[in-house]
């Protein structure tokens, strides 16, 4: 497929990466060889003028003379013979001897062995789960289980193809792969074939710690969309008792996520997006995403234009709607959010259709003018065939849309039902990992590592053309809908939601304590959100507001 062509592998410094394993042992014995053959060359300067060295280096080998003289009582000897790529160096001739070359050779092996694992099954140690429940230890992520002790963790190992210093103990590399996979984003990218695409994800993820650094305005504007939220479904709920709204309480950090998504992409050229989703959390999408006043939000509520709705039966939490979007670098934006039908996912492959319906009408024949989200639930993306009919469709020439992003908004239940009670597999994305992308899990109760997720699910959509999944992981603070009583069928998943601060509270708290924002200025940001929905909903209640329908276009 044209879409997995004309990728561009990385640099990877001096030596050979790990990464290029590709499954097969001759790649992991080709990578031993070259970094040992690095080594050989490093040793030789190291014996003739060690102060051309980092200090680093010269710590490391000072550590394998020391070793090797308590082995041997020997000193090592530079390699004098010269030697190439068509005239290897032999093993029992100078440089490294051949006793510490093997040992050498079997602790790097080892490492490898511990850093692949980490990368293949780092997202299973990942605090994901808002509610903090834990998901396993492998044994194959402990230095013990590689037969390193703890006199081991100090040792200091060549890692100058990993990005950062040259040589770390293996107890600095340990906790780079905690840092890097086992925080509030957990990935899943290792059943990729393609070596390219595989190193690109781990440059970006491992030269970061997976971790995005936000100036104090972007924190400041997540907050804001949190608060927004938030207080949109407070309002709601006790404005209008008992009426459905599905809301999105416990997931609104879905807000910040598509504003950061649309940001992005209007800035790199986007004209068009088109929103699919359920009705879960819609009405906050329309109101902080869409625009969607509200005014026409609340006075649907209280019924008040039964006349204007003739002939249809859609209720308030099915409704599409269009506006335009301008960027913070003033670039303009169409979005449209496609009508729902109660029917979870069948809304998919229309808005696949209706982007590819747009791009060919303008002759967009690299799909590079468009973007399409999907946001899923977890329960109906593992569970309704029409995802996977959509999602094999989105490589092929006749469908494709250049790359969809897909939103799982993972509230661990659907309806009554717990993930375990759901499904087969171990996550609700897995259905995904036949297209060989990405899956981002993250925390949703930690908006900078969503932004981190959206940030690089959006460059790698960019890049490849290829459709990419976020899975937040979040919580349902209601029933299925405002009248179902959760705690009949949950009650100690719902004991546990009911003592959960909001994720604007503890954001709010977290950029006070670092210093990012004042406790006056975040009540500032609260009150002046909750006059806004008080004066809408005034507006709403009166009898000269006149309503249309001039938003639903295209």
């Amino acid at each position: 497929m044209s879409a997995h062509t004309g990728d561009q592998a990385p640099s990877n410094g001096s030596l050979a990466s790990s990464s290029s394993h590709s499954g097969n042992g001759s790649s992991h014995v080709d990578d031993n060889a070259q970094s040992l053959l690095y080594l050989e060359t490093l040793y030789e300067q190291y014996q003739k003028s060690p102060d051309t060295l980092s200090l680093e280096w010269r710590e490391y080998f000072e550590q394998l003379d020391e070793e090797s003289k308590q082995d041997a009582g020997q000193t090592l000897r530079p390699q004098r013979k010269p030697f190439s790529i068509f005239n290897p160096p032999s093993m029992s001739e100078g440089g490294l001897r051949r006793p510490q070359r093997m040992e050498v050779a079997g602790r790097q092996e080892r490492l490898d062995q511990l850093i692949r694992n980490y990368r293949v099954r780092g997202h299973i140690l990942s605090e994901i789960d808002p509610l903090g429940k834990k998901r396993g230890n492998p044994p194959e992520l402990k230095p013990e289980f590689y037969g390193f002790t703890e006199e081991d963790m100090d040792r200091r190992f060549s890692t100058s193809w990993m990005g950062g210093p040259e040589v770390r103990t293996l107890r600095q590399i340990v906790q780079w792969l905690k840092t890097t996979y086992c925080r509030s984003i957990g990935v899943q990218f290792m059943h990729i074939d393609s070596l390219r695409v595989r190193q690109w994800l781990q440059t970006r993820m491992e030269t970061t710690g997976n971790r995005i650094k936000l100036t104090r305005d972007e924190q400041v504007r997540i907050l804001k969309r949190l608060s927004n939220a938030v207080l949109f479904e407070q309002f709601v709920q006790k404005k209008f008792i008992g009426e459905k709204s599905f809301s999105l309480e416990g997931a609104e950090s879905l807000i910040p996520l598509l504003d950061m998504a649309i940001e992005k992409a209007g800035n790199e050229g986007t004209k068009e997006i088109v929103i699919g989703m359920a009705h879960r959390g819609r009405l906050n999408v329309l109101a902080n995403i869409l625009h969607k006043s509200y005014r026409q939000i609340f006075r649907e509520f209280v019924d008040a234009d039964p006349e204007l709705h003739i002939g249809r039966g859609d209720v308030k939490y099915h409704l599409g709607y269009s506006s335009d979007w301008t960027t913070s670098k003033g670039n303009n934006v169409h979005l449209s959010l496609c009508f729902n039908p109660s029917h979870l996912e069948f809304i998919n492959p229309v808005a696949q259709g209706r982007m590819r319906a747009k791009m060919d009408r303008f002759r967009d024949f690299k799909h590079k003018n468009g973007l399409v989200v999907l946001i899923h639930g977890d329960a109906a993306f593992i569970g309704e065939g029409v995802t996977q009919e959509t999602l094999n469709m989105s490589e092929l020439k006749g469908y494709s849309v250049g790359g969809t992003l897909h939103v799982v908004v993972n509230n661990q239940i659907g309806f009554t039902t717990t993930s375990e009670q759901g499904r087969s597999c171990t996550y609700a994305t897995d259905i995904a990992k036949m297209l060989q992308v990405p899956i981002f899990h993250v925390n949703g109760e930690d908006p900078e590592a969503v932004a981190q997720a959206v940030n690089l699910a959006m460059d790698f959509r960019n890049t490849y053309s290829r459709d990419v999944v976020i899975d937040m992981y979040c919580l349902r603070r209601h029933g299925h809908n405002e009248s179902d009583e959760p705690e009949f069928t949950q009650p100690l998943m719902y004991k546990d939601i009911k003592e959960h601060p909001t994720v604007f509270e503890s954001y709010f708290d977290q950029l006070i304590r670092m210093r990012g924002i004042t406790r006056e200025e975040g009540e500032e940001i609260v009150e002046q959100r909750r006059l806004v929905l008080e004066d809408e909903l005034k507006a709403a209640k009166q009898d000269s507001y006149i309503r249309c329908l001039e938003d639903y276009g295209g």
